[in-house]
């Protein structure tokens, strides 16, 4: 229960949580994937630790489709350009990283 009660992260969904995933659901054009859930183990000894998946390369190798996801506020108060750079700058790093790796 603890887990499941603790992801996804009202961080990543806003609040109400479960008002917030369903309106997630219904105007999101598509799933989030492993973005915003939970990665982590438990172990045979019962101890267990999981972290929410942010900033994070997902690669299919079968169609070599690589992505990441970013997100920003919305408030009655965000502003949707700060908000959208907001994204571009918690991208950069990863951009960063895969400009570095095209070339070499």
């Amino acid at each position: 229960d603890t887990i499941r009660n603790t992801f996804p992260a009202g961080s990543m969904t806003g609040a109400p949580k479960i008002s917030a995933m369903k309106l997630i659901d219904r105007y999101e054009n598509s799933r989030r994937g492993v973005y915003s859930g939970a990665l982590g183990y438990f172990s045979p000894q019962g101890n267990y630790d999981f972290s929410v998946v942010i900033r994070t390369l997902i690669y299919n190798a079968d169609n070599g489709y690589l992505s990441f996801h970013t997100g920003g506020a919305i408030t009655d108060n965000a502003d949707p350009e700060k908000e959208y750079n907001e994204c571009l700058l918690k991208g950069k790093a990863l951009f960063e990283v895969l400009k570095s790796m095209a070339t070499g």
